[in-house]
């Protein structure tokens, strides 16, 4: 592993193995914290418009470029950043590295091709819109995020994504694109000094600025928060989050451990047992600002609702045992290893813990910190976690009505 800065202030993280495949992750720091009301959703729509072509690489030029070397290319937009990553070829890594950095400083934005790309992202935000299984995450921010930068999602509003133009994506990137912004991390068969001479020429060019970020606020929930949207469905749908250990908080590790324990719980007895639905489950966010949820889409809300509260508060009773951890532990490691074996997700997760935790090396340390957890540290990371809950329901209002007027409560005494 190694760590150096560009000339003009870009930080990067490399490390060097014998794979024949090349990972790499470019972010853009800052994420919800640099939306508003009018721009949540231009960082999408940005990133998206300019993997379309730059100067130097037009359209069909691009295109010809990827179908050559069958590199992956995708961008990731999140709470606290945004990225492209990139797998191919190590002697395909300098002209993709050119044109990727290009089509970043120097967008083609072709108003064809920038109409299809925002109509794309436009139709997924009707369909999540449209369908209730969907929309049912962002009921449930309603309670947890007011007030907080997260409220400002990502991937944007059908009301803000159907007004952007290709101007306010330049300006956007114009204010945004700064080397003080930015993080790039990489793992392959490139070695530090050949990827330093590749970055100077090519993200070496943008501009040095930015930097100094502030962290996003804690969340402010203080109490439990019932936020309900009426549809004729047989079924309601329900999630619940409530705040949670961010990945640089020690019990982060325990903490996302304990939620995977709690998640096959869940499935063992609102599926397995009761029949209450189909796929029950669980789990924490990753996040500078944390939460954890808990999803199931059942006609008995009240019972299964009434059934998740309870299994959480049993677990920090001491109630789960050390074989209900046992095999639930050992697939989150394995599930974690396998990720880890591809260059490009280990570059992409590189950057997101230097990021998200201040030390990439946290990626390993966390991998096997809580594999000895007992059920005596379960039941202490829950109880110093679980605290009010935002529930978000989607459904008939009769069948959410017990729900409504009694939502179940993590914040009894224990």
């Amino acid at each position: 592993m190694e760590e150096f800065t560009l000339s003009n202030g870009i930080r990067v993280i490399t490390r060097q193995t014998t794979s024949a495949n090349e990972g790499f992750a470019v972010f853009l720091e800052g994420g919800s914290r640099m939306l508003d009301e009018e721009t949540t959703g231009i960082e999408n729509l940005a990133f998206e418009a300019c993997l379309m072509g730059s100067a130097r690489y037009p359209g069909e030029t691009w295109r010809s470029l990827m179908d050559v070397t069958q590199a992956r290319i995708e961008g990731v937009y999140g709470y606290d950043f945004s990225a492209i990553r990139l797998m191919c070829l190590e002697e395909d890594l300098p002209e993709l590295l050119d044109a990727v950095s290009d089509c970043l400083i120097h967008p083609e934005l072709e108003p064809a091709a920038f109409e299809r790309t925002r109509d794309g992202l436009l139709q997924t935000l009707l369909i999540e819109e449209s369908d209730p299984d969907e929309r049912i995450w962002r009921v449930a921010n309603e309670g947890l995020f007011e007030g907080h930068p997260y409220r400002f999602h990502p991937s944007g509003t059908v009301e803000t994504m159907s007004g952007f133009s290709a101007g306010d994506v330049e300006n956007h990137l114009e204010n945004r694109l700064l080397a003080g912004n930015m993080l790039i991390s990489h793992v392959g068969p490139t070695g530090a000094d050949d990827l330093r001479e590749v970055l100077e020429g090519t993200f070496g060019r943008i501009a040095p600025g930015g930097g100094d970020l502030t962290p996003p606020p804690p969340f402010t929930i203080a109490r439990d928060t019932v936020i309900f949207q009426p549809e004729s469905t047989a079924t309601a749908y329900i999630v619940g989050k409530f705040p949670a250990p961010s990945p640089s908080d020690p019990d982060y590790p325990f903490f996302t451990s304990a939620m995977d324990v709690v998640s096959d719980r869940f499935w063992q007895v609102l599926r397995t047992e009761r029949g209450l639905t189909y796929a029950p489950f669980a789990g924490a966010a990753s996040s500078m600002r944390n939460w954890a949820y808990f999803y199931a889409s059942t006609p008995e809300a009240a019972e299964a609702c009434s059934l998740m509260a309870a299994i959480m508060l049993d677990g920090a009773d001491g109630g789960f045992s050390e074989g209900d951890l046992a095999g639930t532990l050992e697939v989150a490691r394995t599930g974690r290893l396998m990720s880890l074996s591809s260059p490009y997700n280990q570059a992409y997760m590189l950057g997101m813990y230097r990021i998200q935790t201040g030390d990439w090396r946290n990626l390993w340390i966390y991998g096997d910190i809580a594999r000895d957890m007992d059920p005596a540290m379960l039941g202490e990371v829950l109880t110093r976690w679980l605290g009010p809950i935002s529930w978000g329901l989607v459904g008939d209002p009769g069948v959410c009505a017990p729900v409504l007027s009694s939502p179940p409560s993590l914040m009894e005494e224990r």
